[in-house]
């Protein structure tokens, strides 16, 4: 049984983050990235991040101060079937909670049987909501980090410079809710929800 370590990231976000330090942590109740798959997560992250996110901390998130909550779990609900993350929203506004799914995304990537892969995927998936967060911006842009969809290879590959933020972001859907990273076969799977539920993204 894997303990989960309590460590905290600060990191400094954007003026449009509302100009605030916040603590990033990562709650993985279910225990499903041991410590080898943690620190490869943790270095894509600090990666695609650059000098927003300088660490990345295991543990409860507190209440007490501002927080990103990055939320490890083993399967999306059932109305989500081929979203691999998740970020959430509340009218306009995107807030600090996240989630990436491990199932989905690991039988989507096909299960590489390396750490290091894994651990990359994890990271370029978290990644993305970050920035929907660290941008309060709901809508996918046509290249970067920010685009609606990868290939496998991408996420797999050792290349990150399909996952840069794009400097000029012509919007592909700034109509349609928040939707996943996932297959070209599994696109059209996700279905518009509620403001105040979860938005795939």
């Amino acid at each position: 049984m894997v303990k989960i370590q309590a460590a905290l990231l600060m990191a400094s976000l954007a003026s449009s983050a509302f100009g605030a330090t916040w603590t990033v942590c990562v709650e993985d109740s279910a225990e499903l990235l041991n410590t080898p798959l943690r620190g490869a997560m943790l270095r894509e992250f600090r990666e695609l991040l650059g000098g927003r996110g300088a660490d990345l901390g295991f543990g409860t998130c507190v209440r007490d101060s501002p927080r990103i909550r990055l939320e490890i779990e083993d399967e999306a609900p059932d109305h989500l079937e081929g979203v691999l993350g998740l970020a959430y929203r509340r009218t306009e506004r995107i807030e600090p909670r996240l989630k990436v799914f491990y199932g989905p995304l690991v039988r989507y990537i096909g299960d590489p049987n390396s750490t290091q892969l894994i651990g990359r995927a994890i990271a370029r998936v978290a990644a993305h909501e970050a920035m929907h967060f660290l941008e309060q911006q709901p809508a996918h842009c046509a290249n970067g980090l920010m685009r609606p969809e990868f290939s496998v290879w991408e996420l797999l590959g050792s290349d990150r410079g399909p996952f840069r933020p794009a400097h000029d972001c012509e919007a592909v859907d700034s109509h349609e809710p928040i939707r996943g990273m996932r297959s070209t076969a599994d696109r059209h799977n996700a279905q518009g929800r509620d403001r105040r539920e979860p938005g795939a993204s």
